[in-house]
């Protein structure tokens, strides 16, 4: 829509102060991973598998699995949500079980009940094997080829190696492995020893792409939990994890439910994702059916507090900015993203709230909208 005179003029400001809103120095937009930051963990040892040993190389670009043992993790220092990370893998050993990678995983996953995160792990060869003590789950048949799993829990080595929610003693349902996809081309297809892969992610908290060599092997939506990279070893020695990088990723999404006035609740999205150097909308709704006077809020992180009108307040506001005349059919208003790498990754949050009559204290709440700066 095209804005009034007298709104254009009130919202000139708003660019600037919706960028003051955001912290500065984040990571460049492709930032090269040191792994000398990383961390590894392991899951409880069975019979005759020990814990992994990642050994970091000097500079940190490149970790060597070193064990032929149980799952094991070398886990990131940074989330994993709207990212995109490369990076290779070198097969090695003389066996032919499990390498891959983890997202969303949080430091001590590996004995938290609570755990949630996405596996993406690659098997050579088809393969049954029973595990030991502790494991008191019944052993079955490991797939060679690519696959998406999610682990809630914590899964038994043998729940690892079928990608199975076994109910045993040791390990009730929801405490397992739950495969959600196999890769378009490497699902049945095992990696071959001495070879050097290249793996790219882009994670949401919506939607999971796995590319090998730049095949889209994997495209899964969901509701993912947020959470750092990790790089994952199952009984596969002197494997090799090398060139790392990791780059974030413009998105956008709404968050709780705001609180309705006359004809629902007043929307608040952007038109499009919040790229470096181009410019957004944020188009503000309107739940009166006629003109009305709004307000925008922004801030750097979220809230969940009592307005006292009805709705809650969604934004730790740094700005606000007034919206008036605001339209019967809402505004939409232009937000340029400078191209400085510095932004790439940041956060920011806003609201829109306006007077509406019909709201059950005279006012009407968008939901939250958490906008994410990035490629």
């Amino acid at each position: 829509m095209n804005l009034t005179p007298s709104t254009t003029a009130s919202l000139r400001a708003l660019p600037t102060l919706a960028l003051l809103a955001l912290t500065t120095g984040s990571a460049a937009a492709q930032s090269p991973v040191d792994l000398s930051l990383w961390n590894a963990e392991s899951y409880p040892a069975v019979a005759t598998f020990g814990a992994g040993v990642w050994n970091v190389a000097p500079g940190g670009a490149s970790v060597t699995q070193t064990v032929n043992g149980q799952p094991t993790m070398f886990v990131s220092d940074f989330a994993a949500f709207n990212t995109e990370i490369q990076g290779q893998i070198t097969t090695g050993g003389s066996d032919n079980d499990f390498v891959g990678f983890a997202l969303g995983f949080q430091p001590g996953d590996s004995t938290s009940t609570m755990a949630d995160y996405l596996l993406i792990d690659w098997k050579a060869g088809n393969q049954t094997f029973t595990f030991g003590t502790p494991s008191c789950t019944p052993g079955g048949q490991a797939r060679s080829g690519l696959a998406l799993a999610r682990v809630t829990g914590i899964p038994t080595a043998d729940e690892f190696w079928q990608h199975a929610d076994l109910d045993a003693s040791c390990s009730p349902i929801g405490q397992g492995v739950t495969e959600l996809a196999r890769g378009n081309t490497l699902g049945n297809t095992s990696w071959t020893r001495n070879t050097t892969y290249t793996f790219r992610f882009e994670f949401t908290p919506t939607n999971i792409k796995v590319f090998v060599d730049n095949v889209l092997e994997i495209d899964e939506n969901g509701t993912f939990a947020n959470g750092r990279v990790a790089f994952y070893n199952f009984s596969q020695a002197d494997t090799r994890y090398s060139a790392f990088t990791v780059t974030c990723l413009a998105g956008w999404r709404n968050y709780d439910a705001g609180w309705p006035g006359t004809q629902g609740v007043p929307g608040l999205i952007s038109s499009a994702d919040p790229v470096l150097g181009t410019t957004i909308d944020l188009v503000c709704g309107n739940s009166a059916g006629h003109s009305a006077f709004g307000c925008l809020l922004i801030g750097v992180a979220p809230t969940s507090q009592p307005s006292g009108a009805g709705g809650t307040w969604l934004v730790q506001a740094t700005s606000i900015l007034p919206v008036h005349p605001l339209p019967t059919a809402g505004a939409s208003i232009p937000i340029f993203i400078p191209n400085l790498p510095a932004l790439c990754g940041q956060n920011y949050y806003a609201q829109f709230f306006h007077n509406d009559a019909g709201a059950s204290h005279g006012f009407s709440f968008s939901p939250g909208l958490e906008v994410t700066l990035g490629l």
